[in-house]
């Protein structure tokens, strides 16, 4: 099994950074086969994304700036867990992790991390932030159904109480990842999901639309779903019902 941590703080020695450490010597106590790598972010070169639209439209590929985005994506594929961790700056992530979601946020239109175990962290130095930084980074795993949270406060005084709760919840979601990680594969989708699904799928049969995003069109138009799903029967028609009740919103709100 590979895991891969993207640490998304500019400090490499930081509250992060030794969160992701615990996580991994409990992850490797409880199964030493595991491949850990550690990818910090500010060791590479990701450029400011200008919003040009273009991977959204035209497909990643035709993405103007030349840099080492892709070199992280191919290491998320590669990975069978991954674990996205950032510490919590003004009730967010830092500029560099917003960065990488924002040139990786094709990825919510074209989702492709199925059937990874996710875990993400962050940390902050109160007691606030926490849970919007947490719901920041799932944008960065569009796809993924078994994700786990940690978030711990990290408190510049010594408070021992706080310490304890925190390495007891730092084991006990290690655990659960490791859990995920053992059971591979992508869930019956949820009405939630097929939401998704069905609006993008209803948009692309819209010739101006795959007029405007060929990228959108050439991913859905041969998708019964993001990934297979012949063994949930209920779930495909529930989902069949999903789509036609899209389609017939559509027609009221878009005008070839």
């Amino acid at each position: 099994m590979k895991v891969l941590a993207i640490i998304g703080s500019p400090r490499k020695n930081g509250n992060t950074w030794k969160v992701v450490e615990k996580v991994k010597a409990h992850l490797l106590a409880m199964s030493p086969d595991i491949e850990f790598q550690t990818l910090f972010l500010s060791e590479y070169n990701i450029q400011m994304c200008t919003g040009c639209f273009t991977c959204f439209s035209r497909g990643k590929e035709k993405c103007p700036l030349k840099d080492d985005r892709d070199i992280i994506e191919a290491k998320m594929l590669e990975a069978d867990g991954i674990i996205v961790a950032a510490p919590t700056y003004a009730m967010g992530v830092p500029a560099m992790m917003k960065n990488l979601i924002d040139r990786l946020a094709y990825t919510c239109h074209r989702p492709v991390l199925f059937g990874k175990a996710v875990l993400l962290v962050s940390t902050v130095g109160g007691f606030m932030g926490l849970k919007e930084t947490l719901n920041q980074l799932t944008m960065l795993v569009s796809g993924c159904t078994d994700i786990k949270k940690l978030g711990v406060p990290c408190p510049p005084v010594n408070m021992p109480g706080f310490e304890k709760r925190a390495e007891k919840n730092i084991r006990k979601t290690s655990k659960a990842f490791l859990k995920d990680l053992r059971t591979p594969g992508s869930k019956a989708p949820g009405l939630g999901d097929w939401a998704w699904f069905a609006s993008f799928k209803s948009f692309t049969d819209y010739e101006s639309y795959q007029k405007f995003a060929p990228a959108d069109y050439e991913y859905y138009k041969d998708k019964e779903f993001f990934y297979p799903i012949r063994k949930y029967p209920f779930s495909r028609f529930s989902g069949k019902i999903m789509k036609s009740l899209m389609k017939f919103s559509m027609r009221f709100m878009v005008k070839e």
